[in-house]
């Protein structure tokens, strides 16, 4: 068995970064940039004011203070969005908004603030500006030709709000991967059936969505196959004609009825592994099918137990799902640590994911492991608020040992 650090491995180094396809700039948001962009014009595109105030020659008012206030004839008010009518001349001011295009012959502006103004549209300047005080130059924050955003950058707002203000309508970004999710099992229903005697209901298909919800991928459930391999194989053929990526839960271990692994093989998805040294999730299946384009389709068999399954599909099929987006694959963090506080027996041979409550304070973590955890244990599950690892080569966990973890959200 692979270790969980080599299934991952394995995991991201076979997994594509899917074609780019276009998007509305204003959909682009949380998406990965597929090309690098350039300005196409600089940004202020024109000498403006930074302030309301007064658009002025600073050697007009070189001298102005407090106690020597310097008077200038009102020549014209600029507004935002217009064009000054008049070039400036000594011994005048213009009024200037946020933003008005600076006159002709102004090289500073005076902020309202130390200003005072008469009816007849006289001005009193109260502080002597410097030279290109409060104007905001041309191209003074990007020019026509500078590198606006570099291919792989992952689209923030700022980056949406500069773009549109270099007028980009359209991007190239990266596409979401398409999912298909599919149970089998002959004990399963869905939610909408009655619940017979020796039946469970599928609480795999909609957790699986509710992640894939969460990590923004669009999904399609497929319901469920049964054990059945003529029907399993059919809804295979199905999400290959539209799917990047096929999630099946259940039928990946090594029982009678257990057909998945099988029918995958046959349908011509290529194994990558099988197995990995964790507990819960040991019997994980990762492959890829080549399709007609010449890519590749990955397809994860999770196993059929609900902790199991979710175990899995944050450990390893987020980060795959990151990196066919383009995103750099981070793996869940188990960066805080704590202390036991009960014993746990695990394998030796296998990495154990612990679930856990832990209470305290940062640097000072306690964790308390619940007893007992099983693989299908929802409800034990659901009580937790922390998932801890024990790793490969201790058979016991203590009180006082330290344990990662990372929070449960």
């Amino acid at each position: 068995m692979l270790t969980p650090e080599e299934a991952l491995q394995q995991i991201l180094t076979h997994t594509p970064i899917l074609l780019p396809e276009t998007v509305p700039l204003e959909q682009a948001e949380g998406r990965v940039l597929a090309e690098e962009l350039f300005a196409q014009s600089e940004l202020p595109p024109f000498d403006n004011s930074a302030m309301d105030g007064f658009a002025v020659r600073s050697a007009d008012v070189a001298d102005a203070g407090p106690d020597r206030p310097v008077k200038l004839k009102m020549l014209d008010v600029v507004r935002a969005g217009s064009l000054p009518r008049l070039a400036l001349q000594p011994g005048q001011a213009i009024k200037i908004m946020t933003g008005a295009p600076i006159p002709k012959g102004a090289d500073a502006v005076v902020m309202k603030e130390f200003t005072s103004s008469t009816e007849d549209d006289w001005i009193t300047i109260f502080r002597a500006p410097k030279k290109n005080e409060n104007i905001r130059p041309k191209g003074e924050d990007i020019r026509v030709g500078q590198s606006l955003a570099l291919s792989g950058l992952r689209v923030r707002p700022y980056d949406v709000a500069l773009l549109a203000a270099q007028g980009f309508k359209m991007l190239s970004v990266v596409r979401k991967p398409k999912v298909a999710v599919l149970a089998t099992g002959d004990e399963l229903v869905s939610l909408t059936e009655p619940l017979a005697p020796g039946k469970i209901r599928n609480s795999n298909g909609p957790a699986i969505a509710a992640f894939l919800s969460r990590w923004k991928v669009p999904c399609r459930d497929l319901g469920i196959a049964g054990d059945d391999p003529a029907r399993l194989e059919e809804m295979l053929r199905d999400a290959f004609a539209f799917a990047d990526v096929l999630l099946v839960s259940g039928g990946v271990s090594v029982g009678d009825f257990d057909y998945t692994k099988a029918v995958l093989e046959k349908s011509g998805v290529r194994e990558i592994f099988w197995k990995a040294a964790i507990k819960p999730g040991k019997p994980i299946f990762y492959g890829l099918k080549a399709d007609e384009g010449g890519g590749k389709k990955i397809v994860f068999g999770l196993p059929g137990n609900p902790v199991s399954a979710l175990v899995c599909l944050e450990e390893f099929v987020r980060p795959a799902l990151e990196k066919l987006q383009g995103f750099t694959p981070k793996h869940p963090s188990y960066h805080l640590q704590g202390k036991a506080v009960n014993a746990y027996p695990k394998p030796k041979d296998r990495q154990q994911y612990l679930f856990c409550n832990a209470r305290g304070s940062e640097n000072d973590w306690e964790l308390e492991i619940i007893r007992p955890q099983g693989s299908a244990m929802l409800g034990m599950a659901c009580q937790a608020n922390a998932l801890a690892v024990a790793r490969i080569g201790i058979d016991q966990v203590c009180p006082g040992d330290r344990l990662p973890f990372r929070w449960i959200k």
